[in-house]
C-alpha cells in the first residue's frame, strides 16, 4: 500500500448541500492519473468515430472495392489505435 499513499496527496470529503452522501475527493498524482486515462478514452472516441467516417466516404466513393482493401484498410486504423 506505500505506492498507493504516494500517489494519492489529500483525500477530501465534501459536504453536499441538503441530505446527499458526502462526496469524497482525491488530490495527487492518482487524480491526474484518472484525469489522463479520461482524455485517452476521449481521443480514442474520436478516433474511432473519425475512422469509420473515413471508412464509409471511401466506400461510398468506390476508393474501397474490394474486401481485401477494406480490410487492410481497418487494419491501418487498428494499428494506428
Amino acid at each position: 500500500m506505500p505506492i498507493v499513499r504516494d500517489l494519492i496527496r489529500i483525500a477530501v470529503i465534501g459536504t453536499t448541500p441538503g441530505h446527499r452522501p458526502a462526496s469524497l475527493q482525491v488530490h495527487g498524482d492518482i487524480a491526474h492519473i484518472m484525469t489522463s486515462m479520461d482524455v485517452i478514452d476521449v481521443l480514442q472516441q474520436q478516433f474511432i468515430t473519425a475512422a469509420q467516417n473515413d471508412l464509409m466516404t471511401r466506400l461510398t466513393s468506390g476508393e474501397i472495392d474490394t474486401e481485401a482493401k477494406k480490410n487492410k484498410l481497418i487494419e491501418a486504423y487498428i494499428n494506428e489505435l
